[in-house]
């Protein structure tokens, strides 16, 4: 039924309503049968137009599904997409200094006051062109015995020095 176009759903809808308003069928399960659709169909499609509400078998006076449609409109996405431009996690009362599914979250809720699945906000993200970061691979031009002296020798007196200022190593 899904794959038929709107016009094609409707008729098959006005049809099974006939059938059993005329008496050709006299069960949900017999129409059902006939019209290759579910007997849960049949019985939604009969319901509505015993209670008068025959618009809701034509084609035009169907809604679309919950959920399909934008929480955030496109105009006002791009408050948080600026925010997230200028502004690290960190910059927000977040914890970290990149963005995560998790604090573009919390972002969202802070800036629309909208809560959205973690998925949501990936798919969200996707659509306005962010990506996650692949890790850089290795460079062949790596110098192994450089990189060690460096960290065995060179890092700890950064991080001492940092410590002694209260900065954060980022």
């Amino acid at each position: 039924m899904r794959w038929l176009p709107p016009a094609a759903q409707e008729d098959l809808r006005l049809r099974v309503v006939s059938a059993l308003e005329s008496g050709r069928v006299w069960t949900y399960g017999q129409a059902a049968e006939m019209f290759g659709v579910s007997v849960r169909s049949v019985g939604t499609w009969w319901r509505a137009s015993r209670a008068g509400e025959r618009q809701a078998l034509l084609a035009a006076a169907r809604e679309p599904r919950a959920g399909r449609g934008e929480l955030i409109d496109e105009s006002a996405r791009g408050a948080g997409l600026r925010a997230m431009r200028d502004y690290t996690p960190a910059d927000l009362g977040q914890s970290g200094v990149m963005w995560t599914r998790s604090s573009v979250r919390a972002l969202i809720r802070l800036v629309y006051g909208v809560s959205m699945t973690e998925r949501g906000v990936g798919k969200w993200l996707r659509r306005d062109g962010f990506t996650p970061q692949q890790p850089a691979r290795r460079s062949y031009r790596q110098k192994d015995d450089e990189v060690g002296r460096w960290l065995q020798e060179e890092y700890p007196a950064i991080r001492a020095r940092a410590s002694g200022e209260r900065a954060e190593l980022v």
